[in-house]
């Protein structure tokens, strides 16, 4: 039997999906680790060190994700993960749980915000300017007919129905930015789940965000990646990576500074899901 790997943190919707009994399968392979499915919730084995809701953080050596293969089998029982095609197991019963701090006071005017915001954009726009939906942060003319032209279009037609509540129009253009791109998290999809998790994190999702909220959840669920439907639907209740909480934290607390270590790591988060969610919440804060 190879050596059973340690959890040594669990995030707290992942600890959620696993119910005594549950079962699975392993859904796709990525440098970082190994996303799991078991119903419609998502799990990811990982090595790296950082805060999500869906991670298991388990201490590993080289190479012991190799033998993952989408489609495996596993199960979950008093406390661990079986793999048994692959004769893995995953130890989580001495794992800390993460769950996301309370949302600190709010300190900031909204002008202020949308300030912060907007210069944290430009600062990635001046390290990857190419990179995903980044270019939604630059107000340069775009080409006409240009996918990038009329994804700018989507998504501003999305924002003016939502400044007006305007939700049979929110939902109408959300439906066209649902897996715009490729990948396991398109950018459409986490475009808007970094702008429902603004409102969500800053306890501002009026009645008609929480209907938006909702709505594009179910869509999401039935029209892009389990991945993404499972962020969306997160983004909802306040929750997603840390990495974006502290972003939108930033936004609140007068003397709180995002670190160009932090912005590095932003960039380089997923394909582009880390700028592309950056986007979406910097939209959200011109949106109150």
């Amino acid at each position: 039997m190879k050596p059973t790997m340690i959890a040594l943190q669990l995030g707290g919707l992942a600890a959620k999906a696993l119910t005594e009994g549950c079962s699975g399968k392993v859904m796709g392979i990525t440098s970082r680790g190994v996303f799991l499915l078991t119903g419609e919730r998502i799990l990811f084995v990982t090595d790296a060190d950082y805060r999500s809701p869906y991670n298991i953080q388990v201490n590993i050596k080289p190479g012991q994700f190799n033998p993952f293969t989408p489609g495996d089998d596993w199960a979950y029982s008093q406390g661990m993960l079986t793999f048994q095609k692959i004769d893995i197991r995953i130890d989580i019963s001495k794992a800390t749980l993460w769950q996301p701090a309370p949302v600190p006071r709010i300190e900031t005017s909204l002008p202020e915000q949308t300030i912060r915001m907007d210069t944290l954009l430009q600062r990635m726009l001046s390290l990857d300017p190419d990179k995903g939906w980044l270019y939604l942060a630059n107000p340069s003319v775009l080409v006409a007919g240009s996918e990038a032209s009329i994804i700018r279009e989507m998504t501003n037609r999305f924002l003016a129905c939502a400044k007006k509540s305007d939700l049979e129009g929110a939902l109408q253009a959300g439906r066209s930015i649902l897996g715009r791109g490729g990948g396991l998290t398109p950018s459409g999809d986490d475009w808007l789940s970094g702008f429902l998790l603004y409102f969500a994190r800053t306890d501002q999702a009026s009645p008609f965000i929480r209907a938006l909220g909702q709505s594009l959840t179910t869509m999401a669920f039935e029209s892009t990646t389990k991945i993404s439907a499972n962020r969306i639907e997160a983004a909802c209740l306040g929750w997603s990576e840390s990495l974006f909480l502290e972003v939108i934290d930033s936004l609140l607390v007068s003397d709180a500074v995002i670190s160009n270590l932090t912005i590095e790591h932003l960039i380089n988060f997923g394909h582009s899901s880390g700028v592309d969610t950056c986007v979406g919440v910097g939209a959200a804060v011109k949106t109150v």
